[in-house]
């Protein structure tokens, strides 16, 4: 009976209880959260920024409250409770409810999206955000939610293209061919080079087609820093097409004789030198060569006819190009200004050699000789012209060898 009665009593005081709170909910005149004294009932609508046990964050872009209540971060929550203290701003809950973004003081940012360890909004300054969003890396976005403690908190947004055009210090993505795969790496968009900086250790090949997306900095040649392997994508192999035909950026192909050979090749079907490959005077070279802007560069070279196997010319000299001339000296003359000639006969044939001072030949008299150079004349007499010593071979021994 005893036990009936404690019962009941504990029933009616939990009723009146919450009689009281339903009672100061639907009767109490809410206060402004900055007004507010200790005690009074405070209504807030915010977005939960941190949560960890029964302590939340709220802010509504403006103000900021402390409930003691574990909530969802992110979420958006309606509030209503009594303040436990005014200067922490701190409410115990009474009633808690979903919030709606209308009474939110939201801020807006337009940038691109960027992530890097995190993910950001680049406007072009770094604003930190809340989360990632599933927009792809470099894209135009438009954003709106609230700041706090330097991070946004995403609300809704609309996402855009890449830029159409670089703008300092913002992402831009490059389309185009490698056209120098050094430190910086050199890509060519169809119009104009553009400096890449890689990251460390990564490197692309030569004639790639990439698509590279990084911050662009806007000096005399617009420069590219790339921060993530991710951002670069190889997309396939320049064009390929026949040598006379390319334009920059293509991969140029053919087969031509080497009309001077240093430190870049010359070649017959050309104007443009070749350069990252070794060849001779006269070989024959079949190439497949990544055009630049004044120059070919060496993909995939070989030698296609060696100058050796060139036929001896000597009694039909009259060719385009490197010609291979045989014979043995018959006469030297060297002339007081250190200019020489060399008759060269082979059976009934001749031609003169044409001996510069600066190839610093030491010919007699009777050896045989090999020489690939350039028909040419003296006083109207045939003769040949060679470029440098190494063209000159002396009883089966290359000078230059």
């Amino acid at each position: 009976m005893v036990k009936d009665r404690v019962y009941a009593v504990v029933l009616i005081s939990a009723s009146l209880m919450m009689l009281g709170a339903a009672y100061i909910i639907g009767s109490e005149k809410y206060s402004n959260i900055e007004d507010a004294q200790k005690g009074d009932i405070v209504v807030f609508t915010g977005i939960c920024v941190y949560s960890k046990g029964d302590f939340s964050v709220l802010t509504d872009g403006l103000g900021t409250v402390t409930v003691y209540k574990g909530l969802i971060e992110g979420k958006i929550y309606t509030i209503q409770g009594k303040v436990v203290n005014k200067k922490r701003k701190s409410v115990y809950p009474l009633r808690i409810t979903n919030g709606s973004t209308e009474e939110l003081h939201l801020s807006y940012l337009s940038g691109v999206y960027w992530n890097d360890h995190s993910c950001y909004i680049l406007t072009p300054q770094k604003v930190k955000l809340d989360r990632c969003l599933n927009v792809q890396k470099g894209a135009e976005i438009q954003a709106k939610g609230v700041i706090y403690g330097g991070t946004f908190y995403v609300i809704s947004f609309e996402v855009g293209d890449f830029l159409a055009k670089p703008k300092d210090n913002f992402p831009y993505r490059v389309v185009g061919v490698v056209l120098d795969n050094r430190t910086p790496t050199i890509i060519w968009n169809g119009k104009e080079k553009i400096k890449v900086y890689l990251p460390y250790r990564f490197s692309l090949k030569l004639g790639d087609k990439v698509e590279i997306l990084g911050i662009a900095r806007l000096y005399s040649t617009l420069t590219l820093y790339v921060n993530s392997i991710d951002d670069v994508k190889i997309t396939g192999k320049a064009e390929r097409k026949a040598i006379g035909e390319e334009e920059i950026g293509d991969i140029a192909y053919g087969s031509c004789q080497v009309t001077k050979a240093g430190k870049g090749l010359s070649l017959k079907c050309t104007d443009l030198k070749l350069y990252a490959y070794s060849a001779r005077t006269g070989d024959i070279v079949e190439f497949e060569a990544l055009r630049r802007e004044h120059s070919l560069v060496c993909l995939n070279c070989s030698v296609k006819l060696p100058r050796e196997k060139l036929e001896n010319s000597i009694c039909n000299p009259e060719h385009e190009g490197v010609i291979k001339i045989e014979g043995r000296i018959s006469w030297i003359r060297i002339y007081k200004n250190g200019f020489g000639l060399a008759n060269i006969t082979n059976n009934k044939c001749w031609i003169l050699l044409k001996l510069r001072k600066s190839l610093n030949l030491e010919l007699k008299e009777n050896q045989t000789i090999t020489a690939f150079g350039i028909y040419t004349t003296h006083r109207g007499k045939p003769a040949l012209e060679v470029h440098s010593r190494d063209d000159v071979c002396l009883e089966n021994s290359c000078l230059g060898s």
